[in-house]
This record gives C-alpha cells, structure tokens and sequence, in this order.
C-alpha cells in the first residue's frame, strides 16, 4: 500500500502560493505524476472525505492509470451545506460544538494554531459513538492551515456531477456512512453512487465521518472483499 500526501499536504512539499495553485486538476495530475514516478502500471486507487473528490477528478483525466477506484465518505459537488448543518445540530454534543461547526469550521483559517483549536472542539462531532475518543484511538494532529483553506478553494471552484458518468468503464465501489453530517448520504455517497453506472456501494451503519475507524473490521472486510473480486 502506498500512502499518498498530496502537494502542500502532510511530508509533502508545498507549492509556492499554494492556495492559489491548488485545483483539483492539478491535485490529480499529481497522482498521475506519483504513478510514472513510481513505475507502476496501473493500480487501485482510494481516496477518503476530500480524497475521495481527488480521486474522482484524477478517474476522469486518468482512466488509463486504473484498476479499480474506491471513493470513502465524499461527494461530487458540494452544494449541500443546508442538510449537513441540519445533521450537525444532531450529531454534536452540546450547542457551542454546533455553533462553533456553523460559524467557524467551513471558513478560512489564519493560522495552523487557529485550525487546530478548531478541529479540536468539533472533533468528537465526526464519530456516531460520542465516547469514541475517550478510547485508545491514536488522532492525527498538527493540521494545515494552508492546506485547509486550499481545500475549501478547491469545493468552491469545482463540480464533478456532470462528468462522474464517465467513471462508469473503472471498476468503482462507493462507501457511506449513515452518521455522517460532513457528506449525508443522501446527497454524498448515494448521489454519487447513482452517477457512476455499474458502481457498487455499502453503507455503513454505525459511523461519523471515519467508518474506517470506527467499524473498521467491516470496513477492511468490505473494502478487501471488493478488491480481491477484482484482482
């Protein structure tokens, strides 16, 4: 398995003037990039939450570079602020969460420090088990600024509802989770599901925003069952 940070992401080297240069298309190129570098044929790509709206992008400019596409707990547009919001209000734990996940989440950060005080208060907010965190489940920490607000640059100037048909020659799986305020599913995983002809799909019942966390047995089983059908 290869571990991929994207440029400005992670270990990775940042651009100069990231915030402007990132895009989803030049987020893709850059696994096709890794791809050629690496020396690979072809292979299966997953992408999780902003990754899986990458990998979306990258299937349509790289059908070639593919055997199968896994797509976690994402979307192919986000035009769906009102019904997330509506789902936060219910998943969080107390009104300062919610209103902290309205007012200040979805905007841009000044600071790395700022971006980690925020995640920090919303954080148990992404898991359907309010004790989730109180167990020994190690979290990343440390986050990007930069990178965030890239990232929401990136939402705003794109849209890949029209063009996810295309997908429908790669193998794809699409995963929801029925917890999940960030992407419903409803208008998440099940839309794009419904956009990707031949895709396949599997809810997870139980899970916020990280089923591979918190029904991670059966998300291993899921996602490796899929993959060795397609091996």
């Amino acid at each position: 398995m290869i571990y991929v940070d994207l440029p400005g992401n992670g270990g990775s080297d940042t651009p100069v003037d990231y915030e402007q240069w990132a895009s989803v298309d030049r987020l893709s190129d850059a696994l096709h990039e890794l791809r050629l570098a690496l020396g690979v044929d072809t292979w299966s790509v997953f992408g999780h939450s902003f990754g899986g709206y990458v990998v979306q992008s990258y299937a349509i400019d790289h059908p070639d570079d593919l055997d199968a596409l896994v797509i976690s707990c994402s979307t192919s547009i986000l035009d769906h602020m009102d019904e997330s919001m509506r789902q936060a209000r219910i998943a969080s734990h107390s009104d300062e969460q919610f209103e902290t996940i309205r007012d200040h989440l979805m905007v841009p950060k000044a600071s790395d420090a700022e971006f980690d005080q925020i995640t920090a208060q919303v954080r148990s907010a992404y898991f359907a088990d309010p004790d989730f965190l109180g167990r020994d489940v190690p979290m990343p920490s440390g986050g990007s600024a930069a990178a965030f607000n890239a990232t929401l640059r990136v939402w705003e100037n794109s849209d890949l509802s029209g063009r996810i048909g295309e997908i429908a020659d790669t193998p794809t799986l699409v995963l929801g989770a029925a917890r999940d305020w960030t992407f419903p599913v409803a208008v998440g995983a099940r839309r794009t599901h419904g956009l990707i002809p031949g895709s396949a799909y599997h809810e997870f019942a139980d899970s916020g925003h990280f089923p591979y966390v918190e029904e991670n047995e059966e998300f291993v089983a899921v996602v490796s069952r899929w993959l060795d059908e397609r091996a």
